[in-house]
């Protein structure tokens, strides 16, 4: 009935070497492994990135909102994608990581089309309502308990038929299993309800990296 290939390591390394790693990506990756191990896992996979870059290539977008910077490695590779009149506005409130970010951005030639804000990314973003920002993209890999609120809020900073892309909402498989209860397995799975019938966008999940689903916002009626 289900046409979905089981990953496996060999599968992995196959996906990996055909998707485009710039040197500076690879590098960023790397150096992300080397100063916190298994914990840079919490970084998007190459292939996500290259399906991140892949998006905002096709669809033309030029102002874009990150939730969730960690080491920046996602955020290098959409600013890669955006193209010279682009930018990407990245958000997180962990100092120490994004410190090492910003200084290996300061490295390549995009440092330029990003724009790092320290801070709690609620408050951030009702600032940046208040501001009347306005993104044509946005991706969000930060707090798993506050989607919900991160969905209805980005809404307002989101222009007719732009995209926000949400990360980790298979939550390593967990979601289907009624029997794990968790606070953020139960936070991801009610958020996965919350969104899926949603008459404002149109939305699908896939099962790329720990699963993304991308929210499309339809055009606003005037009258």
């Amino acid at each position: 009935m289900f046409k979905n290939i089981n990953e496996n390591i060999s599968l992995i390394e196959y996906l990996f070497k055909n998707n485009s790693e710039t040197k500076e990506q690879k590098d960023l990756r790397e150096l992300s492994y080397k100063t916190f191990g298994n914990i840079a896992n919490m970084q998007v996979t190459p292939e996500q990135s290259s399906f991140l870059s892949f998006l905002i290539k096709i669809g033309n977008y030029k102002n874009i909102l990150e939730l969730g910077t960690f080491m920046g490695y996602s955020t290098l590779a959409m600013a890669i994608a955006v193209g010279d009149s682009g930018h990407v506005t990245s958000v997180d409130k962990d100092i120490k990581t994004t410190s090492i970010a910003a200084n290996f951005w300061k490295s390549t030639p995009y440092a330029n089309k990003i724009s790092l804000i320290n801070g709690d990314a609620k408050i951030v973003l009702q600032n940046l309502i208040n501001e009347q920002k306005i993104f044509d993209f946005i991706f969000i890999d930060a707090d798993k308990s506050s989607y919900k609120y991160y969905f209805e809020t980005c809404l307002n900073l989101l222009a007719d038929n732009g995209l926000i892309v949400f990360d980790n909402v298979l939550w390593k498989g967990k979601v289907f299993d009624q029997s794990i209860n968790d606070s953020k397995t139960k936070a991801i799975r009610e958020f996965n309800n919350y969104i899926k019938n949603d008459k404002r966008i149109t939305t699908t999940m896939i099962s790329i990296g720990d699963g993304m689903t991308l929210c499309k916002k339809k055009q606003t009626s005037r009258s």
